[in-house]
């Protein structure tokens, strides 16, 4: 093993309604529907003028959305709540089957490139690191059970479940570094750690329906639940192997620092309100500040003279694809580094980033540039963040 150095040995999403493996768990719901649905208004250019229906335009052409990744079980919530029947729940078996199966499709790929199964060595698997905007005992049964249907459940396993958003996977790399390197899994060199995460909007399905007055004026309360979709990610982590055939992604920087003047997440306490009000008006300042300087700081990492043009993949979290263009063109890097799905499946939260290793790790081929550099903006344990991470592909 190469030592002190993480490696992703893989990494996969499944998302609602997208692609083959996203289309048993849900659908890709039109931004026209959901505008219909929530019914928000445009306050009158005058005091005292009436106000006017939002067109779905400002969803399409403003944010550049044409439609979100939708669950079953959030779509059938959401047809009881515009039924006027006020149904929550804190469980969507969907999300936990796209996680057991993003998992095993991560897997699939760790076991092809290493010959390793889930008998790899005692103790192989190490620990477990959820990331989730919100949890209940129900999630953390669940993913016992993903584990366990995927043949790799070990009694005793570390499990941690972090709350966050957007940026939580650099939580998620200190703590595998850590267990992977001053446990004893520091002299196992088969040790990994799954990383998962899910996004869920079942908790707000309520959101989705006609929003009341005067709260459908204020952009606010019903931007979150238009342009959210929902998802599930997995990673393999381990040690960094120099003698790996084929070579393997090795995480050679990482680093995540607080946006202390971000003010758009709130936390309200009105229960009737989702757990997470997002400032919506906040959001492209601090996306376009921000996730630029974390974009250079993970070029940076690769050493003098590189540019944005010398990667396989600049992955730059997906707000919304509007302002990724923007940022992407303003970094000049070219529209072939640059991947992007949120027009079709919306803003996935913490799912992001797997999402968009997944594309870049699989679309590697010999010959490709050796470098990835991600660079995410948002809430990790309600305070917001700002990080990259940096990757190169090491042959033996």
């Amino acid at each position: 093993m190469t030592s002190g150095l993480l490696a992703i040995k893989s990494a996969r999403a499944v998302i609602a309604g997208h692609g083959l493996e996203g289309e048993p768990f849900g659908r890709l719901v039109p931004s026209k529907e959901l505008v219909r649905d929530i019914a928000p208004k445009r306050p009158g250019e005058t005091p005292g003028d009436p106000a006017g229906d939002v067109s779905v335009s400002f969803i399409r052409e403003k944010l550049g959305i044409a439609s979100v990744a939708t669950t079953r079980h959030t779509d059938a919530l959401t047809a009881r709540a515009l039924a006027g029947e006020v149904s929550r729940t804190l469980f969507n078996p969907d999300v936990e089957a796209m996680t057991t199966r993003a998992l095993a499709l991560a897997l699939d790929d760790y076991a092809r490139t290493t010959g390793r199964g889930p008998g790899a060595g005692p103790g192989s698997l190490v620990g477990h690191i959820h990331l989730s905007w919100s949890a209940d005992d129900h999630q953390l049964f669940a993913l016992a059970e993903a584990r366990r249907e995927v043949g790799w459940h070990r009694p005793g396993l570390t499990s941690l479940h972090i709350l966050s958003g957007c940026a939580g996977l650099f939580e998620a790399l200190n703590y595998a570094q850590h267990l992977l390197h001053h446990t004893r899994a520091a002299d196992d060199e088969s040790a990994i750690v799954f990383v998962t995460a899910s996004n869920d909007l079942s908790q707000i399905a309520h959101t989705r329906s006609p929003c009341p007055a005067p709260q459908n004026e204020d952009l606010d309360q019903w931007l979150f639940p238009a342009i959210f979709g929902e998802g599930a990610g997995a990673m393999i982590i381990g040690h960094a192997d120099a003698q790996r055939e084929g070579g393997e992604w090795v995480a050679e920087d990482w680093g995540a620092e607080p946006v202390t003047e971000d003010w758009r997440v709130i936390m309200p306490p009105d229960p009737d309100t989702p757990h997470m009000v997002i400032r919506a008006r906040g959001v492209g300042a601090t996306y376009r500040t921000h996730v630029p300087l974390a974009a250079q700081r993970g070029l940076a990492a690769l050493g003098p003279g590189r540019t944005f043009a010398d990667l396989h993949r600049l992955c730059l979290h997906e707000s919304n694809p509007r302002m990724l263009t923007e940022v992407a063109t303003h970094l000049g890097a070219p529209e072939s580094t640059v991947h992007s799905i949120s027009a079709s499946v919306g803003t996935l939260a913490g799912v992001s980033v797997f999402a968009l290793l997944d594309e870049a790790l699989r679309t590697h081929r010999p010959g490709d540039p050796d470098s990835v550099v991600c660079a995410l903006t948002g809430d990790v344990g309600n305070s917001v963040t700002a990080g990259h991470l940096t990757l190169r592909h090491h042959r033996r």
